[in-house]
């Protein structure tokens, strides 16, 4: 039996299916919109590299986080599965350390025959959220990639409030990644989608 962890399947995945086939924005015609974010990283925050070979998480592609992000993989193995839709969680990285109440996770969907937009309609219909809304597709660039990024607002019952979410997802060597931006609070989501958009812009492939 396929566990969540930190994420609670979605009993009402099909309705979501019927709300991204109908109710979302067409935003992704467009081949380069932009992100949706609407934040840029603060160029003086020192850095550190993530992803190379060696590191604590080892993958097909490098970016910068700031330097006092606790980062570190996800060992399966010993934890259990963690999965969204097709895609079991890889990295973690933690910004509490940086007075940040929030996290960026990694995820891999090694499904060959996906497309980058499906990957993402899977991982939106396995929310954790419930009253999904306001879902918006926009293609963008992240790094060299070709991505596919979405936002959505929802209702979480365990915090018993509102909440935004933003994910983006691309192709590679290994599989499709999507990066989740997870944070319950709104303060330290707006605080995380600079850091988020620092990973975009400086993805590199390993």
């Amino acid at each position: 039996m396929r566990r969540h962890g930190i994420r609670t399947a979605f009993t009402g995945g099909a309705a979501v299916i019927a709300l991204l086939a109908t109710g979302c924005s067409d935003s992704d015609s467009d081949s380069d919109s932009g992100s949706g974010s609407g934040a840029e990283p603060d160029p003086k925050v020192k850095t550190q590299r993530i992803g190379a070979a060696g590191g604590a998480c080892d993958l097909p592609f490098t970016f910068d986080t700031p330097a006092d992000w606790k980062v570190a993989a996800v060992n399966t193995e010993a934890m259990g599965d963690f999965t969204v839709g097709m895609a079991e969680m890889v990295c973690e990285l933690d910004a509490r350390h940086a007075g940040t109440s929030g996290f960026v996770r990694l995820w891999n969907d090694p499904t060959e025959t996906a497309t980058t937009r499906l990957v993402l309609e899977r991982f939106v219909a396995d929310s954790r959220l419930e009253k999904v809304r306001n879902v918006e597709y926009r293609e963008l660039k992240a790094g060299p990639y070709k991505a596919v990024e979405v936002t959505f607002d929802g209702y979480n019952s365990l915090f018993e409030s509102d909440q935004k979410e933003l994910h983006l997802a691309f192709p590679t060597a290994e599989g499709f990644t999507v990066i989740d931006i997870d944070s319950q609070h709104p303060v330290a989501y707006k605080e995380l989608l600079p850091e988020y958009e620092r990973i975009r812009k400086t993805l590199r492939e390993s």
